[in-house]
């Protein structure tokens, strides 16, 4: 479907925009190392364009209704309204900070098809420590999370 790359391309254009400057844990530009990597293990267009903006409104000052506002803006057509209710359903979930504790946070993603994937995508690519010069305890830990979360 043309429209979805199209939805896909854009979700892309704003996250690259709004994580400029920012670097991951391995220090690569956080866009390429971590966003693109998360966006690409998405088996469909939904999971990709979480991929890409599921860290904006942790990681940078906009909301999650800023952001999807932003993907309208740019795009020829708006999302519909069941798609801009799915992404933001699965963003509010993705976003830690808005969470009161880490358990509950992990159960509402794993009640949710569309943050469940992309959490995973995530948490897969953090896991890979492979990519980090020296990983520190909080990684390890990482990856005993994703583990459990596989167990939901």
């Amino acid at each position: 479907m043309k429209e979805a790359k199209i939805i896909v391309n854009v979700a892309a254009t704003i996250a690259k925009r709004l994580h400029e400057g920012q670097v991951d844990k391995a220090g690569v530009d956080y866009f390429s190392g971590h966003l693109s990597a998360v966006a690409s293990m998405g088996k469909s267009w939904q999971e990709q364009v979480v991929g890409y903006l599921h860290d904006a409104s942790e990681d940078t000052p906009y909301t999650v209704d800023e952001v999807l506002d932003m993907l309208d803006q740019e795009l020829d057509t708006p999302l519909s309204s069941r798609e801009r209710k799915v992404f933001d359903k699965a963003l509010r979930l993705l976003n830690h900070h808005t969470a009161k504790d880490r358990v509950s946070y992990i159960r509402a993603i794993g009640k949710n098809a569309l943050a469940s994937a992309v959490k995973l995508n995530d948490l897969t690519h953090n896991m890979d420590l492979s990519r980090l010069p020296n990983p520190t305890e909080e990684d390890y830990n990482r990856v005993l999370l994703s583990q459990s979360l596989r167990m939901i």
